[in-house]
């Protein structure tokens, strides 16, 4: 059998599509394969570092090196486990399986691992060690207190079952190849045979043998064609014959047109001679014209003397012909003459720079003009000036060049306005450094010189630290002496080849290029930083401050520069939230974090508006009735989709996007109205006998709307006022004390109760209780989880009711969850308490049928 040549491209197509699949399959194949199994590996290690750190833990805390030696050699039978170590808090190695020493990489890591700040999640790291690839799992062992586990699976039977399952793959993805090609082959060849026929009877037409067409019995579109071609014999036969008597008829007819044309040929002479006699007629009045002509010349003549503008005829080889006085005075000559003797090559003697010269032949031979072409030229007494050009080739009637005409005007001073505009628009007025545009263009040639030729380089953005204060301080005359101060800083850390920008306010950025490898960024950020600490000399005062720095050392992934500069600034922001005066290198995460914060802050401005939040209320229980005498109103955002989120998720980004004053309002007006109607539930006579505590966040005392806020829910809801707790944090206070003060005050005068939440944590005085109208302090949960066995905190509590006692202070211990603690607080004669030994956060309902109750009782 002999297939034809359309047996190729099926056979191609197939081996670019099979080619195709197999990559494509083999690929995902793979990677989800690596996937599972990794998952798997990581799932394996972290039950069997829980397993050791949880079943083992009284072996661990003993230090019995013995026993927990034969423990863990126990766990080297399980498949892919390939070393176990335990340490203890300090990081010193208590057993393991390594023989005969642990390598230096392990042991760093078992020294690293305590001082990692989080310690209750394992922490899973890849691990290389004799060129070969470990997952390394770390698990604390009571939260870090007991020390830490370390296990080490080998990543080579994931490896080795992946080629297996690909080869596996390939080979059936072969044979599936070669049954498809014979598929195709026994096709082709069954369709080819009629086709020959066809081409061989096609031949036949060619040289006009109209003989029997193959006689071809299939019905599909070769059978049709067959039939189609036999029924065309008879047509294209009668069309030969018939333009042969064509062919004929034409060339009688082409026989008389020649006859005609020789017939105008005659006539066309008798007008040509007609012609003639006219032309002789024209030359008189050319004459006239001539005459004209020079006349004309005359007038232009004296226009080219006195033109303000250099007008000029030069050569090809760079001579002036002509030239008039302006052009003269223009490049400092005396007169044309003087001039034209003097210059006998444009482009060495004029153009600064001689290869201008060249790219003024360039132009006007393509364009055969040239139009404002700005150069520096030199004038006779060696002064540089701009001027503009245009000018016009001059050809004859052979196109041969005779000269160039042109003019050339003196725009040295337009020049120098247009450089100071370009600096004025791309250079910060106040340190000379470039601005934001002129940054945005180094840093946009930067990435197309990295795409070209893996040229490295590195954003840095920065912002001042306390740059605010000393602007409120000392006035903004020392603020601009402060930056210019930090300019010169900037300036001296950097290199000539990097470049230094302030985008206004506080705000720089560097674009460090050429840098060899990371550390060099981050060494000029370390330099950057200790210069700015140092102090400055500004109006005879010494002044502090220091700067928080973001880097994008990575910027191969993007194509805006606004995009690289975003995750700069992104970075310098977690430097600031980290504790300023240090700097932070950008990596993909904290731009999700950004994206997911953006998110959350949009869900949350829709919160407020479609009122999504919840308040519950958690009981505050006095101790020698055990009763309920209070409430502590607390948020909850009932989100659409991610469902319930407590305050310590929300809170913080409220206060920074100020959806604070309207959440707080919101939790005013609720729980003070529901207070109200539990009060009449209760049979309340006295509003100090059932108490609602509202928590407000310190932004308030920014503001000089809290008074006028609680008074109106008050009054809208009909709560009295010594119904009322208003709970602070110390840190309020610390913000700003007199502005803190005045509010407390006016709050006071309302009849209203303050509270400290969350006494003890903060930074602030003891002062501070005796200096604010303070009438309720609760004491942190912190203090009272280790009351029942911790000395120091017994007697921190212990401080804290005394001082209340003698301050005539309401004191309320926070976070009671078990009777020890309930039993100590009672010995201490604690009144008030509040925790989930009692009570959790409870909604409206609940506090219904819990009140209900108490009535009844």
């Amino acid at each position: 059998m002999k297939a034809s040549k359309l047996f190729i491209k099926p056979l191609l197509l197939m081996v670019v599509i099979f080619g195709m699949v197999a990559v494509v399959t083999s690929v995902t194949f793979s990677n989800r394969l690596r996937h599972e199994m990794t998952r798997e590996y990581e799932s394996k290690a972290l039950a069997l570092a829980r397993s050791v750190a949880e079943s083992d833990i009284s072996t661990i805390l003993s230090k019995d090196a013995g026993a927990l030696q034969a423990r863990i050699d126990q766990y080297l039978g399980i498949s892919a486990v390939s070393y176990v170590l335990v340490a203890d808090e300090n990081g010193n190695v208590l057993a393991h399986t390594f023989v005969p020493f642990v390598p230096d990489r392990i042991l760093r890591m078992v020294a690293e691992t305590p001082r990692v700040e989080t310690r209750e999640e394992h922490i899973l790291r890849d691990v290389i060690l004799d060129g070969k690839r470990y997952l390394h799992v770390s698990s604390p062992i009571l939260s870090g207190l007991a020390g830490d586990v370390h296990i080490g699976m080998d990543y080579a039977v994931i490896d080795r079952n992946i080629h297996e399952a690909v080869v596996e793959q390939q080979v059936v993805m072969l044979i599936l190849f070669g049954a498809s090609l014979l598929l195709v082959f026994l096709f082709v060849v069954n369709i080819s045979k009629p086709l020959r026929q066809l081409t061989e009877y096609a031949g036949r037409v060619a040289v006009k043998d109209f003989g029997k067409v193959p006689e071809i019995n299939s019905n599909d579109e070769v059978g049709q064609l067959a039939k189609a071609m036999e029924a065309m014999t008879g047509q294209i036969s009668e069309l030969v014959g018939s333009l042969e008597d064509r062919v004929k008829q034409k060339t009688r007819e082409l026989q008389e047109a020649r006859d005609a044309l020789k017939q105008k040929v005659e006539e066309r002479t008798s007008e040509l001679m007609r012609t003639n006699t006219q032309l002789k007629i024209e030359i008189a009045e050319r004459k006239v014209i001539g005459d004209a002509l020079r006349k004309a010349e005359k007038k232009y003549r004296t226009i080219f003397e006195n033109a303000v503008e250099g007008i000029y005829q030069s050569s090809y080889s760079g001579r002036f012909q002509d030239t008039n006085p302006a052009l003269a005075r223009i490049l400092g000559y005396k007169s044309p003459e003087d001039l034209m003797s003097s210059i006998y090559d444009i482009g060495t003697q004029m153009y600064v720079d001689p290869d201008r010269r060249k790219e003024f032949l360039r132009l006007i031979d393509e364009r055969n003009e040239v139009k404002n072409f700005v150069s520096k030229v030199r004038k006779r007494d060696g002064r540089i000036i701009w001027v503009a050009e245009n000018a016009r080739k001059i050809v004859d009637a052979q196109g041969n060049i005779v000269c160039f005409e042109g003019s050339i005007e003196d725009i040295t001073m337009r020049k120098k306005a247009e450089d100071q505009l370009k600096r004025q628009a791309f250079h910060d007025p106040l340190t000379g450094l470039p601005n934001r545009a002129l940054f945005l263009d180094h840093l946009r040639m930067a990435m197309e010189r990295s795409r070209r030729r893996k040229h490295m380089f590195a954003v840095l953005y920065m912002d001042l630290d306390r740059f605010k204060v000393v602007n409120d301080s000392l006035g903004h005359d020392a603020g601009d002496e402060l930056l210019r101060g930090v300019a010169r800083v900037l300036e001296q850390c950097g290199r000539s080849v990097d470049t230094i920008a302030r985008f206004g306010g506080d705000e720089f950025a560097i674009l460090q290029e050429e840098i060899s490898a990371p550390k060099d960024a981050i060494a000029i950020a370390r330099r950057i930083l200790e210069g700015v600490r140092q102090p400055f000399t500004i109006g005879g005062n010494e002044v502090f401050t220091s700067a928080s720095l973001g880097i994008v050392l990575k910027t191969d992934g993007y194509d805006r520069p606004e995009a690289l500069l975003r995750d700069a600034d992104t970075a310098m922001y977690r430097a600031k939230e980290l504790g300023k005066s240090r700097f932070k290198v950008f990596n993909r995460k904290m731009h999700d974090q950004a994206l997911q914060l953006m998110e959350l802050e949009t869900d949350l401005r829709r919160a407020v508006d479609l009122r999504e939040f919840e308040v519950v209320y958690q009981p505050i229980v006095e101790l020698d009735t055990r009763q309920v005498c209070g409430f502590e109103a607390l948020v909850r955002w009932r989100h659409p989709e991610h469902g319930i989120i407590g305050p310590s998720d929300f809170i913080s980004l409220a206060e920074d996007t100020g959806l604070i004053y309207a959440i707080d309002n919101l939790v005013l007006e609720e729980a003070c109205a529901q207070v109200r109607r539990w009060q009449t539930l209760a049979g309340v006579t006295k509003g100090s006998e059932l108490t609602v505590n509202i928590n407000i966040s310190g932004k308030h005392f920014g503001q000089s709307m809290l008074a006028g806020q609680i008074s109106r829910a008050l009054e809208d809801s009909g709560l009295s006022a010594d119904s009322l707790n208003i709970e602070i944090t110390e840190s309020a206070l610390m913000d700003n004390p007199s502005v803190a003060e005045d509010i407390l005050q006016q709050l006071k005068d309302l009849g209203i109760r303050i509270c400290i939440d969350d006494f003890g944590t903060g930074y602030s005085s003891l002062s501070y209780l005796q200096r604010f109208p303070i009438d309720v302090v609760k004491v942190d949960r912190s203090f009272i989880i280790a009351v029942d066995e911790d000395p120091d905190s017994q007697a921190i509590v212990r401080t804290v009711f005394s001082l209340g006692e003698s301050m005539g202070l309401k004191i309320v211990a926070e976070g009671v969850e078990t009777s020890g603690q309930l039993g100590f607080l009672e010995r201490e004669g604690c009144r008030f308490v509040q925790g989930y030994f009692f009570y959790k956060p409870l909604t409206v309902s609940e506090v219904d049928h819990l009140l209900e109750g108490q009535r009844r009782g």
